[in-house]
């Protein structure tokens, strides 16, 4: 294969190396396998190399909470994708320039970057990343409460997904379709997704996965009026994001731990809980969970899903 300083291969297999860790939630080991992508790419003269590892390093980033380090890297990689005309490249970029417009609360700018990327990824007939776009596409519906086209848009990735054995898609659209589930109160529907979600992360080993899918259990135990077991659910989730370092995953458990907390009666604890939570989204400029925490923290829960 040659060494690091001259072979054009080695850079492609570091990125592999790296997001086989990263789809299992050990971001730590990721990032440097990465960084050594980017750092050989750059040397290389090798741009389309340089884009991919930027990209990748700023999804990292994006995971972190730190958004302005993530759309910096974001952004120069698309410039270079551009420039070098790597077509399924700037469609990856644009999806996860729709996930970091998410994550601020700017659903016009999230929804732009990922019907972009969807009609990139169907012009080329690039399946794979079909589905993931359509998987972020339904997960913006769901938090626009448009449920209905939420569930079709996402029952086509999770088709797309089990056609092509992809089970890491298909784990994240049970995540989302039980996100849907929930908050239009359908919890029977919600539960199946969820028991789903999380079947698929134990299979894969993913840690980051299945504390994202028990954050769902405990909103379902706590809707069932189970909230003892919620707040158990809840801490073993938080458990596991914090490992995975996801910050707006653990912000949002933290939400959701409040939300069980005060179902079961403790009241202050509940509060101590959502001011984390509120720091959390915070740092990370989520605004739209912002204003729902500070909602909270002035009149309580409602009951519902969020």
């Amino acid at each position: 294969m040659g060494t690091d300083a001259t072979s054009p291969f080695v850079a492609p297999r570091l990125r592999w190396q790296a997001t086989v860790l990263r789809d299992r939630g050990r971001t730590s080991d990721a990032e440097p396998l990465y960084t050594r992508s980017l750092e050989l790419s750059i040397k290389l003269g090798y741009d389309a190399g340089h884009a991919h590892a930027l990209n990748f390093l700023g999804s990292l980033a994006a995971r972190r909470g730190d958004v302005n380090r993530a759309a910096d890297m974001m952004t120069e990689a698309l410039a270079l994708a551009e420039r070098c005309h790597e077509t399924r490249l700037i469609g990856m970029v644009q999806q996860n320039l729709g996930i970091l417009a998410d994550m601020r609360g700017n659903p016009a700018a999230s929804l732009a970057h990922f019907r972009m990327s969807l009609r990139t990824f169907e012009s080329s007939n690039d399946l794979q990343l079909v589905a993931w776009s359509l998987t972020n596409l339904g997960y913006h519906h769901v938090k626009e409460e448009r449920f209905d086209e939420a569930e079709s848009v996402l029952n086509r990735a999770l088709g797309l997904a089990r056609t092509r054995g992809d089970l890491m898609t298909e784990g994240v659209v049970h995540e989302n379709l039980a996100e849907c589930f929930l908050s239009r109160g359908d919890l029977d529907d919600a539960f199946t997704s969820i028991e789903r979600a999380l079947a698929i992360a134990d299979q894969r080993g993913d840690d980051l996965r299945r504390g994202a899918a028990l954050k769902l259990r405990g909103a379902y135990e706590r809707l069932s009026g189970r909230a003892a077991d919620a707040t158990n659910t809840l801490r073993h989730a938080l458990t596991l994001s914090t490992a995975g370092e996801d910050a707006l995953l653990g912000a949002e458990i933290l939400y959701q731990f409040g939300l069980a907390l005060d179902a079961s009666g403790d009241e202050t604890h509940a509060r101590t809980a959502w001011n984390s939570a509120l720091d959390a989204f915070e740092r990370i400029a989520a605004r739209q969970w912002v204003g729902r925490v500070r909602t909270c923290l002035a009149s309580g829960s409602s009951g519902r899903y969020l």
